[in-house]
């Protein structure tokens, strides 16, 4: 079953793509401070960003600590 288009016309692939993007962007940003409510996804790209800054890596530090309680080898 096709989805419905949200415009007149449904949106391209590459569209489509960009908005994905957006919303994982958006969720990785609202993630830094509420890590314990936050989308595993988002925490694994808090991750990703360590290394590039003293905050990056703080933000990755408290994402891995979120993420290993929520999955139990974290106590």
């Amino acid at each position: 079953m096709p989805r419905k288009p949200l415009h007149e016309q449904p949106m391209s692939a590459a569209e489509r793509k960009q908005a994905q993007y957006q919303r994982d962007k958006r969720a990785t940003i609202e993630a830094i401070g509420a890590e314990a409510d936050a989308p595993d996804r988002a925490l694994l790209a808090l991750m990703r960003g360590a290394g590039k800054s003293a905050h990056h890596d703080h933000a990755a530090q408290r994402a891995w600590e979120a993420l290993g309680r929520r999955h139990g080898w974290i106590a």
